[in-house]
């Protein structure tokens, strides 16, 4: 799974869908806020098999504002695809593995939703409109938008939930459409706001493999930059908010919180060694991990074994994987993009009779480095526990000076 191309600091993005939300519009948006995006789509996007498609972009208004209007066309389609052959065709493609992730699970939670409005099982499932190739080709274009400009999730406030009925493949149907119903679950929809359809299951399977729904006064954030994209319809626009989020000050101290990004690996071990997992955890952290968590669980089968998580740095997560897959008998890893705050934190090196010892300072409190605790208890064959107490009460003299 590559990282994202633009920048090694991720970030959200906040999806207004004022006027809308739908596959084609998520592309104009990005165009808007990438420029270059149009020609960098050439190769990935003919990497899936489709063929006689192109990508047309233009300058548009729409409620007065400057946007970008982006459009598929493709060959006229006679045959429905199935989930399979889709997956098959984006799996094989030269999409980056983040963007590829993305949008093979935007497919699965569509999949998932028609299931739940058909009362069928999921293998049964198959798509009309948008197992279309221009369907195919919006989705894998956005997730490799949101890739190429570092972005980790789209937050998301209220959706015009539309009004009346949209003819579909098995006939009309109310807005929003039965299978958006299931995959706008959790996010907030403003129920008859809007003319027509004003979310697309195109843009809403987006939006669910990419996004969240946005609470209230929850974020503070710095912009980035700002891209609108449009729809057929001359009120149909959407905006996109490249944003970085800001750390929480604190009352006293504006530098007290620090914001980034981490993986989340994790796997499950039945027949592991528990010298081997010591090795493995040795391998990561000479790696760069920022923790290795070793927890019981029970497996199939009654079976007991090791629950392995690993954190690390988004640069780290490519060697991370290859080291767990190499080192254990794991034939997978599943992977999280987290956000996380930490107390911001500084290392300094406090003086004592038996030679130098790092202290790191976060959030008011002062602890020595557990490394350094152990070496002069080694090299001075004395117990660990009166290094430390000898350590802290040198930390208070020194804090009273």
């Amino acid at each position: 799974m590559s990282e994202p191309n633009s920048t090694s600091v991720l970030r959200s993005a906040l999806l207004d869908p004022f006027g809308g939300l739908a596959g084609d519009m998520l592309v104009g948006a990005l165009v808007d806020l990438d420029p270059e995006l149009e020609a960098a789509l050439r190769e990935p996007l003919s990497s899936l098999g489709l063929p006689g498609w192109r990508l047309d972009t233009a300058a548009a208004m729409r409620r007065q504002l400057g946007c970008v209007k982006a459009s598929f066309t493709v060959p006229d389609e006679a045959d429905h695809r199935h989930l399979p052959e889709i997956r098959e065709r984006i799996d094989a493609s030269s999409l980056p593995a983040r963007a590829k992730q993305r949008a093979d699970a935007a497919f699965v939670l569509l999949a998932e939703a028609e299931a739940k409005v058909h009362r069928i099982s999921i293998d049964r499932v198959h798509f009309h409109e948008v197992g279309a190739a221009d369907a195919i080709l919006d989705i894998c274009a956005v997730s490799f938008g949101l890739d190429r400009l570092g972005i980790s999730e789209l937050l998301c406030g209220p959706l015009p939930g539309g009004s009346g009925t949209i003819a579909c493949a098995h006939g009309d149907m109310p807005c929003p459409a039965p299978a958006v119903v299931h995959l706008l679950e959790d996010f907030v929809v403003l129920a008859g706001v809007g003319e027509g359809e004003m979310v697309t299951p195109t843009g809403a399977a987006l939006l669910r493999a990419w996004g969240r729904p946005l609470e209230a006064g929850t974020l503070g954030y710095r912009t980035h930059a700002v891209g609108y994209g449009a729809g057929t319809r001359a009120s149909s626009v959407l905006r996109l908010t490249v944003v970085e989020p800001a750390a929480e000050a604190n009352a006293h101290d504006q530098s007290v919180y620090q914001s980034d990004w981490v993986y989340a690996l994790e796997t499950h071990l039945d027949d592991e060694s528990p010298e081997l997992l010591g090795w493995v955890s040795e391998r990561l952290f000479e790696l760069g991990a920022l923790d290795v968590a070793y927890g019981p669980v029970t497996m199939k089968k009654g079976r007991p074994g090791v629950a392995m998580t690993v954190l690390v740095s988004p640069p780290l997560r490519e060697q991370a994987v290859a080291t767990i897959l190499r080192e254990t008998t794991a034939l997978g890893v599943r992977e999280q993009l987290l956000a996380r705050t930490t107390l911001a934190r500084e290392i300094t090196t406090l003086d004592t009779p038996w030679g130098p010892v790092r202290i790191k300072h976060a959030g008011g409190r002062d602890r020595p480095e557990y490394e350094d605790l152990a070496r002069i208890a080694r090299a001075r064959a004395l117990p660990l526990r009166e290094v430390a107490d000898a350590v802290a009460a040198l930390l208070i003299g020194r804090a009273r000076q």
